[in-house]
């Protein structure tokens, strides 16, 4: 590729990344689709260079939402894999890969790994930038989607929410939504985790889940050794 097709190409992801340009129908996808296809790593070239410079998410998402996109799609698992091994080191790049629409949870969560997620979540807790949100939807889909890992991801929140803020904010946010949605299934797993985990049992403190049938409300307050806030009778 001569160094006048790559400054279209540069030129065309600039305007993306301002906004300037938008698929308004199939076939204006189609058609960008066939010119990334064509050459998918001239434009990765050129996508990593302004997704490293972004000044903030929203030029990132506009990158993300069609020629990032395509890109990985038409370079297949070589580029994926490639990009999620920058996206370990770099916010901007796994902001990018997540992308916008959110790339499916499925698919990304087994390259990304637990760890990374957490950690990354954590520091969108502790450090926001804006970079790290992805991680924060990730944590829902997981939530909703696959109880079992989502419970083993919020344990290692809990474990790595070292400043009361963050553990507060990880209590009333993963912790709560995981047990207002399957406390029936992982009750007594909650109650064993209490008895051998004090930052779990003290995480259980900040929960807010009167929502919950009077049994488990009972069982979840009794775990967490302090009397937690019940609904409010009027």
């Amino acid at each position: 590729m001569t160094t006048a097709e790559e400054d279209i190409i540069r030129a065309e992801c600039e305007e993306w990344a301002g906004g300037l340009l938008y698929i308004d129908s199939n076939e204006s996808r189609d058609e960008l689709r066939d010119r990334i296809c064509a050459n998918p790593d001239a434009w990765w070239r050129i996508l990593q260079e302004l997704i490293a410079h972004a000044p903030d998410d929203q030029v990132i998402q506009r990158l993300a939402y069609a020629p990032l996109r395509m890109t990985l799609e038409c370079g297949g698992e070589r580029l994926l894999r490639e990009a999620v091994s920058i996206a370990r080191t770099s916010p901007r790049m796994a902001s990018a890969v997540k992308g916008w629409p959110s790339r499916s949870t499925n698919d990304l969560y087994p390259l990304f790994g637990r760890a990374f997620v957490v950690e990354t979540l954590i520091r969108h807790y502790s450090q926001p930038t804006g970079f790290d949100f992805w991680a924060w939807e990730m944590a829902r889909d997981l939530i909703e989607d696959d109880p079992a890992e989502a419970w083993l991801f919020v344990l290692a929140l809990v474990h790595r929410a070292h400043e009361e803020g963050v553990l507060h904010v990880v209590a009333a946010g993963e912790l709560e939504e995981f047990l207002l949605a399957h406390a029936a299934d992982f009750i007594d797993r909650m109650e064993e985790e209490a008895r051998g985990n004090s930052r779990f049992k003290s995480a259980l403190s900040y929960l807010y889940v009167w929502g919950l049938s009077p049994e488990l409300f009972d069982r979840i307050e009794a775990a967490a050794g302090v009397q937690l806030t019940r609904r409010a009778v009027t």
